[in-house]
């Protein structure tokens, strides 16, 4: 495979610091995939997998780096091809700060919306058009508690790394960074959505059996590893075993645990449950978003849902399976979860 050489090593060092400035999922996408193909041991098909496009797309972004620099892969104009046709620039203008807002749900909302606005009427497959010119995409929300604070949540992403560096670490081992979280599961059906004809609605038995299981989990965004264990409940007990099992599986390193504050997370590392060589950092407070295991979880439960479990135990066993298969693919959880300001700061604080 053709190995990728560009940048100098001014464009490799502004490249790092256009990232940590970096506060757009698109913009951080390219640059990953530029600091990426910096190194010569990186090929197109690498970079395409980790930042999750096709070929074509990465190859295209490199071109535009060697014509224009960093300012023409930056750039984002959605009418490169011209505006749809009766799509005028106010109408345009429009629908790009209603997307922004995520103000419909619907096209139809869309379409009634203009019509308010702009007093006149507009075809249901104009406003479609017009919509996916604008890069509208139908999405379900992310859930945000109404006590989130989005400051504090920007104030620790840009201070992970000064967090990391402040550590009391021995400096005897290289530092591994990991972010954990606990997932349960249960007899209880969980229902999610389906693919099914046109016209039909689905239906799936149901069962009110409340037996449940449990699993600790860890991602290291760096390499791809992971840790697992299964347990009966989540409890000070269950956690200290859990994070045992990160030592005993990679006693090479000493490490950092990132999780949240739950009352059984110990938040400070010289609490007596902690063992020797980890170190924790918690969240802030209802920010699950900053944690990228939740994502793994919920692809998990892909495999779970929709089904009537006999026992928790044959539900144990095909969990197992599933995380088996995450455990033996570093590669696919670095191309899912190694992203933005984690992986940089891992990397970092790594180096």
């Amino acid at each position: 495979m053709r190995k990728r050489h560009l940048g100098t090593p001014e464009d490799r060092h502004h490249v790092r610091k256009l990232l940590k400035g970096a506060d757009e999922g698109w913009r951080k996408e390219r640059l990953i995939a530029l600091k990426l193909g910096f190194s010569a041991e990186n090929t197109l098909e690498d970079i395409a997998e980790v930042v999750c496009r096709d070929r074509a797309t990465v190859q295209r972004w490199f071109r535009q780096f060697k014509q224009g620099g960093f300012n023409a892969v930056l750039k984002r104009n959605y009418t490169d091809q011209g505006r749809p046709s009766g799509c005028t620039e106010e109408i345009e203008a429009y629908l790009l700060d209603g997307l922004e807002a995520t103000r419909w749900n619907t096209v139809h909302q869309a379409q009634e919306d203009l019509e308010r606005h702009f007093d006149q009427s507009f075809k249901y497959q104009a406003v479609w058009r017009w919509l996916k010119k604008c890069a509208g995409v139908l999405r379900v929300p992310r859930p945000v508690h109404e006590k989130r604070d989005p400051v504090k949540a920007e104030a620790f992403k840009r201070s992970f790394f000064g967090k990391l560096m402040a550590l009391p670490v021995t400096g005897k081992k290289p530092l591994k960074v990991w972010f954990a979280d606990e997932s349960r599961y249960g007899l209880l059906p969980n229902l999610r959505r389906v693919w099914t004809q046109k016209g039909l609605r689905p239906h799936k038995k149901w069962q009110s059996k409340y037996e449940f299981s449990y699993c600790y989990g860890a991602i290291d965004p760096v390499e791809g590893r992971t840790v697992f264990l299964q347990t009966p409940s989540v409890n000070l007990q269950w956690t200290q075993a859990f994070l045992e099992q990160i030592k005993k599986q990679y006693p090479q390193y000493e490490h950092v645990v990132v999780w949240d504050g739950a009352g059984f997370h110990p938040f400070d590392s010289s609490h007596e449950m902690i063992p020797e060589g980890i170190h924790i950092i918690t969240l802030p407070p209802y920010s699950p978003e900053l944690n990228p295991i939740e994502k793994l979880w919920d692809l998990i439960q892909d495999h779970t849902s929709n089904k009537l479990w006999p026992t928790i135990k044959r539900m144990d066993e095909v969990v197992a399976l599933h995380l088996q298969d995450w455990w033996e693919d570093p590669h696919r959880v670095i191309s899912l979860f190694g992203k933005g300001w984690i992986r940089d700061s891992a990397n970092d604080s790594a180096a």
